[in-house]
């Protein structure tokens, strides 16, 4: 059978599906889902980012994720004013500031805005931050003392 690929390039980082070696075109189907989806959440990112208009959050992110940026946020702001997070919680763009700081962004808004790749590795770092973060808020209250870290 022979493996059907694609390859799919998002300015400086490649993603690519033949990487995955899957031989299933379903599975192939699938994996290149899951890729447009944050591919087309980086685009929504980047031009809400650019406009001056405010931008719906749940355009981009699920209720569950803007709890979790939320809670991100509060680590990732700094002492100063300078350093702080200037967007209002109706905008997309507070939460992309949050995405933009994990991924390496100085935060300073007189310093060069975040750009797609930026946005790129800042996802990659919150889909793990979530995971964790789910995973830890379905432990029953009282049992996390039990939890083994390692």
């Amino acid at each position: 059978m022979r493996k059907r690929t694609a390859k799919i390039e998002v300015r400086f980082t490649k993603i690519t599906i033949e990487a995955s070696e899957l031989s299933q075109g379903k599975a192939i189907r699938k994996l290149t889902l899951m890729m447009l989806k944050t591919i087309i959440k980086l685009f929504i990112m980047q031009i809400a980012y650019a406009t001056e208009e405010e931008t719906e959050p749940r355009s981009c992110f699920s209720e569950e994720e803007i709890e979790c940026l939320e809670l991100q946020m509060k680590q990732l702001e700094g002492k100063t004013e300078k350093l702080k997070n200037p967007y209002k919680s109706s905008d997309l763009k507070r939460y992309i500031w949050v995405i933009a700081r994990l991924g390496g962004w100085k935060g300073y808004l007189s310093e060069r805005k975040p750009d797609i790749t930026t946005f790129w590795i800042g996802l990659q770092k919150f889909f793990s931050i979530i995971q964790g973060w789910i995973l830890f808020r379905d432990v029953p209250h009282g049992n996390h003392d039990k939890l083994l870290f390692f």
